[in-house]
């Protein structure tokens, strides 16, 4: 029986209606079973239980309920949750791109889980902190942290782990441009999945094979993978999930030259990453956003989202990858659409320091190039001959022939697969088909019924919406303290790069100014004597305790009524490492060796009587 648009639409308003029923009626189930458990074990993994439900629809809430189970968990001594919890707060400071507060809590779930031999989260947890890596552009570390994971967890084998090792590893392989081991990869974890009937990990393959056809110029291939995978993301309203894809899509018809709906899929993504709070998509889409301007002529549009990601890609989301990607293409609008090449140099050369930082020869080669440009439109010839045989080298380096012909072998390979469940899926439609006509009648009657049911549904899910209404009002003051929480975050970072910024806005004056002068001699001295000023500078410090203590109230009070011996330079270590800062950030700040700060900490747990097994770091947090 062929089915109408109005029954096809009937069928699918059905099914969700069903679906996200039976997810609030679990919540609904969980939320009862919390509010009546005794605090206990058994409450924290119901906790745990709430945050996956709430994880992807509220971020902030499904927090909540983790560190709650947190609190639960160290009160009674449940090693296993405190880890679990640890691992929900990487993996948030992780989407933040708080790279060294995410590190810190991943490695404490791994120390945790190792000590009581749990070796599959600490599995997943070492996999997190590898994600840690990828995202910041540290990719030779992350395939040596893969490589080594790989092989421990391949004995007894756990492939879940591998899997996972697997589709991140596919990742970094594109970011380095060897795409045949990216491809390699993702058929690994694809053909892992399809073992293991895991629906979500079998999409995370497909989407990372829909970027590696993106790069090896098979742009179309790439949309059709895109646009089964977002209609997959939209039906489970997976939100974050929808931001990435949307960004793909647009990119991908960028590729193709279809800027128009390139812009609306972009927009739309960009809605999407900013409501989520994904900060590291953030900067990516507004850099496509930018460069899709340009290509429509509206060039002074682009510059202005191109400076938008840049300045978000540097000190916000802190990914190397996407500034670099903006500083070039800025670079190269001011050569080739304003022609003002002189302008373009200090984005160029910016660019090509940051993709060399990170290994990508992909974007490096694209900076060469450009930077050539630059420099035969200023009539540099020998400077731009120089990086025009830069351009050449890395080039032939990242595309040759035998690559391009794996890379095919791999294409073919996917898609034979692919054909082959096409081919299991249409005789499984014959059959269906088959059996549909025997029973045509019985399907009116039930759809009858569905319909009628899904007008139930509906008030069903009316009144529960209002329920939940009631319910969101409750855990309002919940949100607000993690909100007060995320402020005071906001403006301690801000302090330390206002500290930063400060002393380096100095040197650049004094540099400008020894630039001028006739006396070389003279001008060393007084930049020496400058950059000592502002690391000697007492006024900076005071400044920085007085907005650090109105960020953080009454702290220097607790630390001197519980510990009145401490000085005043380890009231100031004390007070970094309440910022979470590591050991050499904390170092740069002092002006001290990291070997210093190694010996402050260790005279400064015996004045507070911190046994070897307690953390130094615990204990400040706490204050």
């Amino acid at each position: 029986m062929k089915l109408t648009p109005a029954l096809v639409f009937i069928s699918l308003l059905l099914f969700s209606i069903v679906a996200i029923a039976q997810n609030k009626q679990k919540l609904d189930s969980l939320l009862k079973v919390y509010n009546s458990q005794p605090q206990d074990s058994l409450k924290v993994k119901t906790a745990y239980a709430i945050y996956d439900l709430y994880v992807d629809e509220n971020p902030r809430l499904a927090l909540q309920y983790s560190l709650e189970g947190l609190t639960i968990s160290k009160r009674i001594g449940y090693r296993k949750g405190i880890a679990k919890s640890y691992n929900h707060q990487g993996r948030r400071f992780l989407f933040a791109r708080k790279i060294d507060s995410s590190r810190y809590y991943f490695e404490k779930a791994i120390s945790i889980y190792n000590s009581i031999n749990h070796r599959h989260e600490a599995g997943l947890a070492t996999y997190n902190l590898i994600q840690l890596l990828y995202v910041s552009a540290r990719y030779d570390e992350a395939l040596k942290s893969i490589s080594k994971t790989l092989m421990e967890f391949a004995q007894p084998v756990d492939s879940i782990i591998l899997m996972k090792l697997h589709l991140v590893s596919s990742k970094v392989y594109m970011r380095k441009t060897q795409y045949n081991e990216g491809f390699q990869s993702a058929l690994n974890a694809l053909g892992i999945a399809e073992s293991l009937e895991l629906e979500n990990e079998k999409i995370k393959a497909k989407s990372s094979l829909a970027n590696l056809y993106h790069y090896t110029n098979n742009k179309e291939k790439s949309l059709a993978i895109k646009k089964e995978l977002l209609e997959i993301h939209r039906k489970n309203n997976n939100k974050r999930k929808i931001g990435l894809t949307l960004n793909d899509l647009g990119n991908s018809n960028y590729g193709i030259k279809n800027y128009d709906v390139a812009l609306e899929y972009l927009n739309e993504s960009l809605t999407y990453s900013q409501e989520v709070k994904n900060q590291g998509l953030i900067g990516i889409t507004l850099f496509n956003i930018g460069k899709t301007h340009v290509k429509k002529g509206s060039v002074e549009k682009g510059i202005n989202y191109l400076k938008k990601s840049i300045n978000h890609s540097r000190y916000i989301s802190h990914h190397p990858l996407s500034e670099s990607w903006a500083l070039k293409r800025l670079g190269s609008v001011y050569t080739e659409e304003l022609k003002m090449p002189e302008k373009a140099l200090p984005y160029l050369n910016r660019a090509i320091v940051l993709a060399d930082s990170v290994g990508n020869k992909d974007d490096l080669y694209q900076s060469y190039r450009d930077r050539s440009a630059a420099y035969a439109a200023l009539g540099d010839y020998e400077k731009a001959l120089n990086d025009h045989e830069n351009y050449k080298a890395i080039n032939d380096s990242v595309y040759n022939i035998k690559k391009s012909k794996e890379v095919d072998r791999l294409k073919a390979e996917f898609e034979t697969k692919e054909k082959e469940q096409k081919i299991a899926l249409q005789e499984n439609e014959i059959g269906l088909l088959e059996q549909k006509g025997k029973v045509s009648k019985l399907q009116k009657s039930v759809l009858t019924g569905g319909l009628f049911l899904a007008l139930g549904l509906i008030g069903i899910g009316f009144y529960g919406f209002r329920q939940r209404i009631k319910r969101n009002k409750l855990e309002k003051e919940k949100v607000d303290a993690e909100l007060t929480f995320k402020k005071k975050e906001l403006t301690t970072h801000a302090l330390h790069l206002a500290k930063k910024n400060e002393v380096l806005e100095s040197l650049k004056l004094k540099a400008e100014e020894f630039k001028k002068s006739e006396d070389i001699q003279q001008g060393y001295q007084q930049l020496i004597r400058t950059i000592d000023f502002d690391l000697k500078d007492d006024n900076n410090w005071e400044n920085f305790s007085k907005y650090f203590q109105e960020v953080h109230t009454n702290f220097n009070s607790n630390v001197k009524q519980q510990f009145p011996n401490v000085t005043a330079n380890e009231l100031r270590l004390m007070a970094l490492l309440k910022m979470n800062l590591s050991s050499k950030e904390i170092a740069n700040i002092l002006n001290i060796s990291q070997e210093g700060i190694k010996k402050a900490r260790y005279r400064l747990r015996k004045k507070l009587d911190i046994s070897t097994e307690d953390s130094l770091q615990d204990l400040v947090l706490n204050l």
